[in-house]
């Protein structure tokens, strides 16, 4: 019996490793595109936002590739949760599929930034994009209560939380700076937006988002080899 609680706990580490692994190279890959896209690409980071890069001079289908593959790493992560041994309940998978689908969505259908684009895709992007980036903290804020009394997870959850708050300030940031551009530009409009514009907060929000995920992972590991000490033992 003690032998086939070893396997067990092996095998749950293995496979979270495994999904961990997907998770970082598909996440790897989603920063690495997008940071490339920002060096050959002539728009201002800290004006345009990520959505106008797919019509780039250079690197075209890069933003729509690097979408993708955060789309993927988001599925990884869910994968790598599970295997340590992690329950989701059904608002978690929920707020999993809508983070993905969101991305994918985002990524296939172009926002209207020129005559070319129908303004159905631009609005199907919009809301895609919406959906994603309200649902992706979600994710974290879902498992808090399962997370919380486990033992040998306090320095990870309390990273994880404030990982977490971070993200939700920088959200909130973006949808200031975001709303702002639609408001009548007052003199308080016009600083608030020389202070915090859209390009800039939204960047913030992606590394956060990043970060978010990087943590989940970092959560996910620990709980597998936990899982596999108390088998052992």
């Amino acid at each position: 019996m003690n032998n086939l609680g070893t396997h067990t706990g092996a095998t749950a580490v293995t496979r979270t490793r495994t999904w961990s692994i997907t998770a970082w190279a598909s996440l790897g890959w989603a920063l690495f595109t997008l940071l490339i896209l920002h060096a050959v690409s002539s728009f201002n980071p800290l004006v345009d936002p990520l959505s106008r890069y797919a019509f780039s001079d250079h690197g075209g289908g890069m933003l729509a590739g690097s979408l993708l593959s955060f789309a993927v790493g988001v599925f990884a992560v869910r994968g790598a949760l599970l295997a340590s041994g992690i329950t989701f309940g059904r608002t978690t998978s929920v707020v999993v599929y809508a983070t993905a689908l969101g991305l994918v969505l985002a990524a296939l259908f172009p926002a209207s930034f020129t005559p070319e684009i129908d303004p159905v895709s631009g609005r199907i992007h919009q809301y895609a994009s919406l959906i994603a980036f309200l649902c992706l903290p979600a994710i974290p804020f879902s498992l808090l209560d399962r997370l919380r009394d486990v033992a040998g997870l306090a320095d990870a959850y309390a990273k994880l939380v404030r990982l977490l708050q971070i993200s939700l300030g920088s959200l909130v940031l973006f949808g200031f700076s975001y709303v702002a551009q639609a408001l009548p530009q007052t003199a308080v409009v016009l600083t608030a937006s020389t202070l915090l514009p859209v390009g800039f907060t939204q960047r913030i929000v992606f590394v956060a988002y990043f970060c978010l995920l990087a943590a989940l992972l970092l959560v996910a590991i620990r709980h597998a080899r936990l899982r596999g000490t108390s088998h052992v033992n």
